[in-house]
Order: C-alpha cells, then structure tokens, then sequence
C-alpha cells in the first residue's frame, strides 16, 4: 500500500461540516490502496469540538505538532479542550489575518514542515495532499515538493486569492497572496476542487495543473439503523450554524405568514434548526409567536446531526446574495442527499441551485417570502398524501464517501 502525506491544519476533534471530509478520506482511501499519514496541529482552542469524529480515523496515523497561532497558543491553557465564543474567534481572524499572509495559521508552517520532511525521508510515499482553507496547507505542500519532489496535490475547498472574503488591508496584500497562489498552482501536480465553480476563481500560472472536481460527500455508514421521520407534524430542518447574511429570518417570516392564513397547522408543522442559533434569530422567534413551531438544539456531534436530519420530511439551506455565491456549494448539501431528503433550497441561481435540482429539490429566491412560503405549502400538502420525493439514486452515488475516495485514489495513482 502507497502512502499519502495529508496536510490539513483542521482536524478532529475540531467539529463543523470543514472537518468532516477530510476524516472521511482518510477513513475510506485505504480502501483504495492509500495510507494517510496526516500532519496537522495540536489541541487548540475553538467554538466547536466533535470528538465523535475521532472514532472515524482510529487507527490511522495522525501526528500533531505545535504552532504559533492563537488558537494553539489558547489551547495551551488547559490540557483538555479550550473553547472560545464565536465572535471571539472571528475577531483573531480579522486581527491576524490584517498581518499574516496567507492566514493566521502561518505559524504552523515550520513545525508542519520539520514534520513532513521527516516523513518524506523516511520514503514509500506517493504523494502529498495538503487541503486548504487555510492556505498555510498549502505552502507547506509547495515547499515539501520542491524539497523532496514527491508529487503534490492542492485541495482548494473556498478560493484564495479571488475570495470575497480575503482579508487584505492593501494592494501590497492582496498581490502577495495572488503570488502564493500562483506559486503554490505552479508546484502542484494536480488541483481539486469541491466543485466546478471553483476552477474559475483560481489564480492558475501559465504552467497550470490539471483541475478536477472531488466534491463534498456523505458517509453511508452515518445513515445505518437511522430513525425514520415523526409522522404527526411536518418537519423541516436545517444543519449548520448562522453567520453573516446566512438567516432563516425569510423562512420564519413565511411560516409566520403561512400560520396566520391558516391557524389550523401551527399544531402540524415544526422547524428544527441544528447547530448554533443567533441571539437575533431568538428575537424574531419570540417576537413572532413561533416558540411553539420552532426547536433549537444547539451544536451537535455528527452523528446525532445526521440522525435529527434523517427525522425531517424536508431539508432546507439558504445562501445571501454575496460575491461570488454562484460558486458556493455548502458541504451540508451532500448530506441532505445522502439522507435522500426532498430539498428547499432559498438561494440565488449557481452551482447550489444546480445540484438541488439535479437531485430533484426546489430553488426559490433566498429573500423571496411568498415564494418559500408557496414551496412549504406544496411540500406540506405532498406530505399530507403521503408522496414526497426522495433523491434519484444516481445522485446519491455520486455524493457516497467511498466512491468520491475511490475517484481520488485514481488521481492519486496517476501522479505516481
């Protein structure tokens, strides 16, 4: 069996829907003939920890290494797991990423690299794999091969460079990560992507790599002896946190108005929000006497996750109207496919909106009121009949964990 060397800063524990696929792949790719032996940081201090997840690499060979970032530094204050608040934790971001280019994890760099060499020397490997966000993955790949010439593949899961996000105070700023980026593409072998969108938003050198598509996936194993849904009420859920412009502020608002024309199914319908739930979204739960529609659970291991959505009758995620929502494909989509849910989507037309078609899901405009409100009535009334749709079966095949590693694997094994 050939070995991998996976670089990627997030890890388990750490939770969020960012961490779940890199654990899947090194779950599922010694199936295919790889050995991930990952590289990535310490115990650190973050709003959010999963350490089911850990049960999903046990076994494998994971090293960790100390690193000058905030996070590890306020994971040094306790030997067990340091959480911050969110808003705590973006503000390090903001702060950090003003000084540090490509990220604030740019002090990881010499201890992931020292650890990496160490490996490589060692011999047997194939390839290295370094996933990003944050980009610091990726120089630390870029400087291992050209130090070693193992072949290299970047995993570009959000833009870098040309992200709407990027912070960068100045011009000098900005034209230093689009030279890292350039950089980096340049030493790399291969380039995946999380999606199609993504291709055009890279910043590729005239010598580019080959750009493949390795999206997001769900893991079969997730959904075994799962629940099936509560019959007595119609019940729409969503996984994930709010952040930014991501609100469920228009789908309360049509359900509000949809109570208001027919009082009668406040007692049969019910929306589940899983993940983290803003003050301000509390407020307009209150302030528009849905308490008794709507169930908050707060941050929940994966799997627990997993069996909430597997008790819906429909999925729904919004995106804002934000730069470059076209290309955005959220990772809880192939969930909601693996879990074979009907899907609302509330976004703006793009890659989101394809895939929720091509899985038989319904797109409306993300601040359009009448027509969420006209969509929850049509999956209400199927519901009533008993004739809910379910995802075609190829689709779903296509987002399975093991053939997205196995998809991998050959990419793998045409770089060596």
């Amino acid at each position: 069996m050939r070995k991998v060397l996976l670089l990627a800063y997030y890890f388990p524990p750490i939770g969020l829907s960012g961490v779940q696929p890199i654990a899947k792949l090194v779950k599922y790719l010694p199936d295919f003939g790889w050995e991930p032996w990952v590289v990535t940081v310490g115990d650190v201090a973050y709003w959010a920890f999963d350490s089911s997840l850990l049960e999903e690499v046990k076994g494998s060979h994971i090293i960790r290494t100390p690193s000058l970032d905030p996070p590890w530094l306020l994971g040094r204050l306790k030997k067990k797991e340091v959480k911050v608040g969110r808003r705590t934790q973006d503000l390090f971001v903001r702060l950090h990423q003003a000084f540090l280019v490509p990220d604030n994890k740019l002090g990881w760099t010499p201890f992931a690299l020292g650890e990496g060499m160490k490996l490589l020397r060692q011999g047997g490997f194939g390839a290295i794999y370094a996933t990003g966000p944050p980009f610091t993955s990726h120089l630390v790949g870029a400087l291992l091969k050209s130090r070693t010439g193992v072949p290299l593949a970047l995993d570009f899961r959000d833009p870098w460079s040309r992200s709407p996000f990027l912070s960068a105070p100045s011009p000098l700023h900005r034209a230093a990560h689009s030279f890292l980026e350039r950089l980096s593409l340049r030493l790399a072998d291969v380039c995946t992507v999380v999606h199609g969108g993504l291709r055009g938003n890279l910043n590729l050198p005239e010598r580019a790599p080959e750009v493949v598509v390795i999206p997001n996936g769900f893991d079969p194993e997730d959904f075994l002896d799962a629940p099936s849904p509560e019959g007595d009420r119609f019940t729409v859920t969503y996984t994930g946190a709010f952040y930014g412009n991501l609100t469920p502020k228009y789908l309360l608002g049509a359900v509000r108005e949809l109570l208001e024309d027919s009082p009668g199914m406040r007692k049969e319908i019910r929306l589940v929000f899983v993940g983290n739930f803003r003050d301000e979204e509390r407020e307009l739960v209150r302030d528009w006497g849905l308490e008794d529609v709507v169930e908050t659970t707060g941050y929940l291991p994966h799997r627990e996750s997993v069996r909430r959505l597997c008790r819906t009758h429909l999925a729904w995620f919004m995106l804002g109207r934000v730069p470059f929502v076209e290309i955005w494909v959220p990772g809880k989509l192939a969930e909601y496919i693996g879990a074979r849910k009907p899907i609302l989507a509330c976004v703006p037309e793009g890659e989101a909106a394809r895939v929720v078609r091509r899985a038989g899901g319904k797109v409306v405009p993300p601040e359009d009121v009448g027509a969420i409100r006209e969509a929850l009535i049509e999956y209400y009334e199927r519901w009533k009949e008993g004739k809910l749709p379910s995802v075609p079966e190829e689709v779903v095949r296509e987002y399975d964990w093991r053939c997205i590693s196995a998809r991998l694997a050959d990419l793998l094994n045409s770089l060596t």
